[in-house]
């Protein structure tokens, strides 16, 4: 049986090699351990991992010797093997070893190395070893603390194949006070990890180096979005005036995201051309990009801006019409008496024959600021006293196409199926655009709801 399994361990199948060195670890003897010895060097990985597992069972005076040659192996699965068959952490050999250890390149070497010292009564006698000691734990913002002497060792783990260990590394060199560590930080910005790239961009703005804005300006152009909105935001912290044209070419990039940001950016670039290009973002066919160019145009407040803002009252969502409200206060208080705003009455009478109910009512209501009252089409002014059952039917009526434009996918049903029961015309409009909701119970509802007052 010996005979066959020595005959094995001269295959040339590693998994029969394999094999082989799991039937030598049930023999325990000297024989078997000379064996193991020579299977330890194995060209195989696997191989020499179960080679230094197997040896780690021995109880023999070679063993520890067996296992502590195993550090040298150039693999960290073997090397893994290596410190996790340690039991006896006491001589001072194993000890060098393992503080050797600390510094590998494998986290889980150095992970399991600093628990077996901690076993132990060693402990740190220099600064460096406690910086590879609290890194070893993954503690990098400890090491980071230690100051000047941590970066080398820090940026040794951004070499690590784990991307949480890189962003980690990352975050604990952008807290260290020195201007050698921005190298390191602009090489992360290369990383192909998004994650990585991320916290760079915000170690160093966080450094806030005099090369900063011209080590993230690049990053404008970065292929990933997620990676552009953080260079823009970050970008906005500097001269913005300097980057006003880049984030203004942003404007047009074909991510909502990345539009918001650099719409949000240009907040603090006061120019007529950033002013221009604000102003046609409110037609931006996404909700939040034309709120972020709303609430820069306020805060620019440039008047030339009224206008364009006035017409965004009637925008179909009620956050960008809120918004928008806000602009045209911080621009001018009196805006509805300005004569930009005079010269879009046509306009706004337009949009009360729009086929977007919330558009009709948000148009009646901005020509109502402006002194134009005006009865919406297929709605008649109300001549006779108005009784206290038509009011509290108004307000019913009212309450509940308020409704179906809420966030609540439960409410607007409830409310889709009241307007039907309620039978009243005027609520056509808000269930014709129910049709089209996003929850399919709702369409159904609107769908029924419309039936009952003769729409097919």
């Amino acid at each position: 049986m010996l005979w066959l399994t020595l005959q094995q361990l001269k295959s040339s199948d590693p998994e029969k090699r394999r094999q082989a060195v799991k039937s030598l670890a049930k023999l325990q003897t000297r024989r078997a351990l000379s064996r193991l010895a020579k299977a330890a060097n194995d060209s195989d990985t696997q191989v020499r991992v179960a080679a230094v597992t197997a040896i780690g069972g021995f109880d023999h005076e070679r063993t520890e010797e067996l296992l502590l040659r195993a550090f040298r192996d150039p693999q960290p699965e073997v090397r893994l093997a290596a410190v996790s068959q340690l039991k006896e952490t006491a001589s001072e050999r194993v000890r060098e070893v393992l503080v050797s250890a600390l510094r590998d390149d494998d986290a889980a070497v150095r992970g399991r190395a600093a628990r077996l010292l901690e076993q132990s009564s060693w402990r740190p006698g220099e600064a460096e070893d406690e910086v590879w000691l609290a890194i070893a734990r993954g503690q990098l913002m400890r090491a980071a603390a230690l100051g000047a002497i941590a970066i080398r060792p820090l940026e040794s783990v951004l070499l690590d194949r784990a991307s949480s260990l890189q962003v980690a590394a990352v975050e604990a060199l952008g807290s260290i006070p020195d201007e050698r560590v921005s190298k390191s930080l602009v090489r992360a910005l290369r990383s192909p990890d998004h994650a990585v790239c991320l916290a760079a961009i915000g170690a160093l703005t966080n450094a806030g180096g005099p090369g900063t804005v011209h080590d993230l300006s690049p990053m404008l152009k970065h292929n990933d979005h997620r990676i552009r909105v953080a260079a823009i935001e970050a970008l906005a912290r500097f001269d913005v005036q300097e980057l006003a044209g880049a984030f203004r070419d942003l404007l047009r990039d074909p991510m909502w995201d990345v539009r918001c940001a650099a719409a949000g950016a240009l907040a603090k670039a006061k120019d007529p051309t950033t002013v221009d290009a604000l102003m046609a973002t409110l037609k931006d066919q996404n909700e939040d990009v034309r709120c972020a160019a709303a609430t820069s145009l306020g805060r620019i407040g440039d008047a030339r801006a009224i206008g364009p803002l006035v017409l965004a009252l009637t925008d179909p969502e009620a956050n960008v019409r809120k918004v928008a409200a806000g602009a045209l206060t911080q621009i001018d208080p009196e805006w509805a008496e300005t004569e930009a705003a005079r010269k879009l009455v046509p306009e706004l009478r337009s949009a009360l024959d729009s086929g977007d109910w919330f558009v009709r009512q948000a148009a009646a209501s901005v020509l109502k600021q402006l002194g134009e009252n005006q009865t919406q089409p297929g709605e008649n002014a109300d001549t006779e006293i108005v009784s206290p059952a038509r009011r509290r039917q108004k307000l019913v009526l009212s309450a509940f196409m308020d409704l179906m434009q809420d966030a609540d996918g439960d409410l607007r049903l409830a409310a889709a199926e009241s307007l039907g029961r309620l039978g009243d015309a005027r609520a056509r409009s808000p269930l014709m655009t129910a049709l089209t909701d996003v929850d399919a119970a709702v369409r159904r509802a609107a769908t029924e709801a419309l039936a009952n007052l003769g729409v097919e």
